[in-house]
């Protein structure tokens, strides 16, 4: 092998590790940062790379079958990126009870805080919530002291959701509710959408 021959691998080879170490970095930062690695853009990274890479860099990989080289970089950063994509194993399972008005009168009774998850089986980000917080171990041993329901509101022509729907005002899904010991919703602490674990966490430690 001629020393330009060399150079040209190690050029691919620094290219190749350039990409790797980008997304490792971002990866890094934004689980110090947010409190969780930032899956999608960490795989996008890794996939717009091995294209780069293998399929619009134009040099010459100075062996017989450079288009099976550049097949194999761009297959492997394409296989890295989903991967890196697809969601994490859980970790635990929440032990949700079905929403009724007697479960929070009970609750109220014993002086316990309640948390209710408002969803909807259409909603995808309701999904999202159940693979990425829900499933977290942190966020279901923090929830141990509270009652859990979980009120399915899919059927909005449902008389019975409807009147769910507004003794908790819930405009959107996801939307948790807090409850203190005293059965009052701590409105200050309602969650809209997603949060990572940790201020989630944060969040039902604040519930009295």
């Amino acid at each position: 092998m001629t020393q330009d021959e060399r150079n040209l691998w190690r050029t691919a080879g620094q290219k190749a590790g350039a990409v790797a170490v980008i997304a490792g970095l971002v990866w890094l930062f934004s689980y110090i940062f947010l409190d969780e690695p930032l899956h999608q853009v960490v795989a996008m990274i890794l996939l717009f790379g091995g294209l780069l890479i293998g399929v619009f860099d134009p040099a010459k990989f100075p062996t017989r079958r450079p288009n099976a080289v550049r097949t194999g970089i761009t297959t492997g950063f394409v296989a890295l990126a989903i991967g890196v994509s697809l969601p994490p194993r859980p970790e635990a399972e929440m032990p949700w009870e079905p929403y009724s008005v007697a479960a929070l009168e009970k609750a109220a009774a014993a002086g316990k805080p309640v948390m209710i998850d408002f969803f909807a089986q259409w909603c995808g980000p309701c999904h999202e919530l159940d693979r990425r917080l829900f499933s977290k171990r942190v966020v279901v041993e923090a929830a141990e002291r509270f009652v859990r329901l979980r009120a399915d509101l899919t059927d909005q022509n449902s008389m019975a959701n409807a009147v769910i729907s507004e003794r908790h005002a819930v405009e959107g899904f996801p939307t948790v509710v807090f409850l203190g010991s005293d059965g009052k919703e701590r409105t200050a602490l309602r969650l809209l959408g997603y949060e990572p674990p940790k201020r989630f966490v944060a969040r039902l430690r604040a519930v009295p």
